[in-house]
């Protein structure tokens, strides 16, 4: 199957969205004033990216903001029932204030975007996984055409899930705003060319990442935020080989402040927990939110990590971290492959290329001696 290309995008503002109105498949909204300027500047922004076909949700609020890229752009609009917004069940046509109890404990994780949540639902409504599935389908059936560029007027959650699967944690979808995303060979691959912001822990561990993106001509830099290594002599081994590896590859490298203080406070009376315990948790959480509140103020699109790259740590573990921080910032996190197809065969000859220095213990704990406990 040849490359396509899909500019996905969430409706113009409605009345609902400004009420902060549980919408779902019931409340069938035209747009606003305001939506229907979104969807005029949308337009503007979409008239050099070479659409041949115009896909839209069936609900009025999608439909509508397609049509009026469609006729600007001069190509046809088509529906497609599996492009619909989810169905919220019991709580279409609600605010959050007017949830029952148990709805309110349901939004909470309804908003997470890890695996154990796909399978919450609304009463009556549809659980994440059977909208993801929908959508995936729908790709999948426009993919076989023979356009080669689309757009694509759908909802939130859709886009939210759409873009799980590309390997990213975005819990903020803007109206009027479009996503490129890439489908081949049914992969579907986020596309945009964005400025991301990658958290190293040290060399070792970043450095086939660093070399991979730098060749891939990305835009990006390193931060290094660990105040979990003790002692600071060590720290300061461990960042300037990180810079030195950044230097090689002519990579922006980002020191941020040495809080060990405030991460021994936070971790008080965790030192025995073993290593993937709670203590790493609290970690991760606590580095990659202070690099995603840096990446939103200096207007970083997405943070990355490496964190996950050592076969000590626990990916899935990082990843929980790493999304319950987007969830609380609002910042994207940006999934890397820094462990399969190859990545650590490359590593270690990188590490042996440019002689780093390798650490022997993660930073928290070291050897007994070195620091007090």
């Amino acid at each position: 199957m040849s490359l396509k290309h899909f500019y996905i995008f969430r409706h113009g503002e409605t009345v609902s969205n400004n009420l902060r109105i549980f919408q779902g498949q019931s409340r069938n909204d035209y747009l606003n004033e305001k939506g229907m300027n979104q969807a005029y500047e949308l337009a503007k922004f979409l008239a050099d990216k070479n659409l041949e076909l115009m896909v839209s949700s069936p609900l009025n609020r999608a439909l509508e903001t397609a049509q009026i890229i469609a006729r600007k752009l001069q190509i046809r609009c088509l529906r497609m029932q599996q492009l619909i917004e989810g169905n919220l069940g019991s709580v279409e046509n609600k605010k959050p204030e007017d949830l029952t109890d148990e709805e309110k404990q349901i939004f909470k994780v309804w908003k997470r975007l890890l695996p154990q949540y796909m399978s919450v639902s609304f009463e009556g409504g549809e659980t994440k996984q059977q909208i993801l599935s929908r959508a995936i389908y729908a790709i999948h059936q426009l993919a076989k055409r023979p356009e080669t560029v689309f757009g694509v007027s759908t909802h939130s959650t859709v886009i939210r899930l759409l873009m799980l699967l590309a390997g990213r944690y975005q819990h903020k979808i803007p109206n009027a705003q479009a996503f490129h995303f890439t489908y081949e060979n049914g992969v579907l691959r986020y596309a945009e060319d964005e400025n991301l912001l990658l958290l190293s822990c040290c060399a070792p561990c970043s450095c086939a990442v660093i070399e991979k993106l730098a060749l891939e001509k990305r835009r990006f830099s390193v931060v290094f935020y660990n105040p979990n290594i003790r002692p600071v002599e060590e720290y300061e081994k461990r960042r300037v080989e990180n810079e030195r590896v950044c230097t090689t590859y002519d990579v922006p490298f980002i020191p941020l402040e040495y809080d060990n203080l405030c991460w021994r406070t936070l971790t008080k009376g965790m030192m025995r927990e073993p290593e993937r315990g709670k203590r790493c948790s609290l970690c991760f959480h606590m580095r990659l939110k202070r690099v995603m509140t840096y990446a939103k103020a200096k207007r970083f699109d997405a943070v990355a990590s490496v964190l996950g790259v050592s076969r000590y740590k626990d990916l899935n573990q990082v990843n929980a971290a790493a999304e319950l921080a987007s969830f609380e910032t609002g910042c994207p996190y940006q999934l890397i492959e820094g462990r399969k197809n190859g990545m650590q065969i490359r590593r270690e000859a990188l590490i042996d290329k440019l002689n780093l220095y390798q650490q022997t213990y993660c930073g928290c704990r070291p050897p007994r001696g070195k620091v007090d406990a």
